[in-house]
């Protein structure tokens, strides 16, 4: 005779859904989420969640990695391709097939590495004492897309202003981390061999989580390069804001949907010697706007989205383009695929929760400016 189920904390963490929580209060666990405004034993949605788990008997291997990989490692910030990694956690679930690669963190493709080495050749030429006309020239014989060159110097140059010793180092340190995102951030064809091969900007092999990939996070050895030690810590002894300029340029990720516009911010904060005040208005110089998906566009989706995963395992019809979609790339309905969309959903609303920048994608505040880049599409789907 089976068991009775029991909402309990044994019964949670020998639970699969209980493991794929990243980024969300309750990876602390049943009894450590409560410190950060999570309350495990008071969800019902996810007792009911776990007790349809428990129905199935011992969960198939292939729904573990999914959960494992998939689940647990949607990137917490959307991703500058949003929705893309959402919608291949989804494919991973109706093909019951974890994908070889996770377009997640420290994931990057070569396009965008390219429009950062570009913004990078803007802030070496400055570094030099180039004029902006001379870093134009250049620019503007590259054969790919862009910005409008002329204006983006012109305007980076004005807004960085008078040249100072302090200016010269936090853009040298700026232009380390940016060149090491360039390089450290992985893709299908790109296991971080292909961007800076001449360049040595810390140790590549990294360490601690892998983000469903087959590559450890590197994240801090770049902090620990001497060269970086000894910029920081003159820079320290010339600014009274240091501290807030050493913990913005650590987590300028490349890979999060307003990577260029945090770019902005960063050095219109240099060009002032002084971090940002609430009532800034940080101007649009590097003409980013397309680099990053339009936040109104990617709320209306999520919202649609959100639905039809809902309406999807309780069997329940929904209309719309994202609906079919949700429908097209799920495929035959099965027990194991409604419990793993329905904590799929459990989780992606929690994800919404951050209160950073995932919560300011699909909740845009009207102060934000909004991007301009279509919202990227993961393939056809699973059939």
């Amino acid at each position: 005779m089976a068991q009775p189920f029991e909402w309990s904390k044994q019964t949670w963490e020998a639970s699969v859904s209980s493991c794929c929580w990243w980024y969300t209060p309750y990876d602390a666990g049943w009894d450590g989420c409560r410190q950060h405004g999570g309350n495990i034993e008071g969800d019902d949605e996810l007792r009911q969640i776990v007790e349809m788990e428990r129905g199935l008997g011992r969960a198939p291997d292939w729904a573990r990695q999914v959960i494992e990989r998939c689940l647990n490692c949607l990137p917490p910030c959307g991703h500058y391709l949003f929705p893309r990694p959402y919608l291949e956690a989804l494919d991973a679930v109706g093909s019951e097939t974890p994908p070889a690669f996770l377009h997640t963190c420290y994931t990057a493709e070569q396009t965008r590495k390219e429009r950062a080495q570009d913004y990078c050749f803007c802030l070496d030429a400055w570094l030099a004492g180039a004029a902006p006309e001379g870093a134009v020239g250049e620019l503007g014989a590259r054969e790919r897309p862009g910005p409008d060159w002329t204006a983006v110097c012109h305007n980076l140059w004005q807004a960085l202003d008078e040249r100072t010793e302090l200016k010269e180092l936090l853009v040298e340190r700026l232009l380390h981390r940016y060149r090491w995102w360039i390089k450290s951030l992985v893709w299908d064809d790109d296991a971080r061999d292909l961007f800076g091969r001449d360049q040595y900007l810390g140790d590549i092999a990294g360490s601690g989580d892998q983000y469903g990939n087959p590559f450890c996070d590197p994240f801090f050895v770049e902090q620990q390069v001497p060269r970086v030690k000894k910029l920081e810590t003159r820079i320290a002894e010339l600014c009274p804001d240091a501290k807030w300029f050493r913990d913005f340029i650590h987590c300028t990720w490349l890979c999060a949907p307003k990577s260029f516009r945090f770019l902005e911010r960063i050095l219109w904060a240099i060009g002032k010697s002084r971090k940002p005040r609430p009532d800034d208005d940080i101007p649009g110089f590097l003409q980013s706007d397309d680099t990053y998906p339009n936040q109104d566009h990617a709320a209306t989706w999520w919202r649609a989205f959100l639905a039809a995963l809902d309406a999807w395992w309780q069997e329940q019809t929904v209309g719309g383009d994202v609906a079919d979609d949700v429908c097209r790339r799920l495929g035959e309905r099965t027990p194991v695929k409604c419990w793993l969309v329905r904590l799929f959903a459990r989780k992606l609303r929690r994800l919404e929760e951050n209160g950073e920048q995932f919560t300011h994608l699909v909740q845009p505040d009207h102060s934000h400016r909004r991007g301009t880049l279509e919202l990227h599409p993961a393939g056809e789907g699973a059939a």
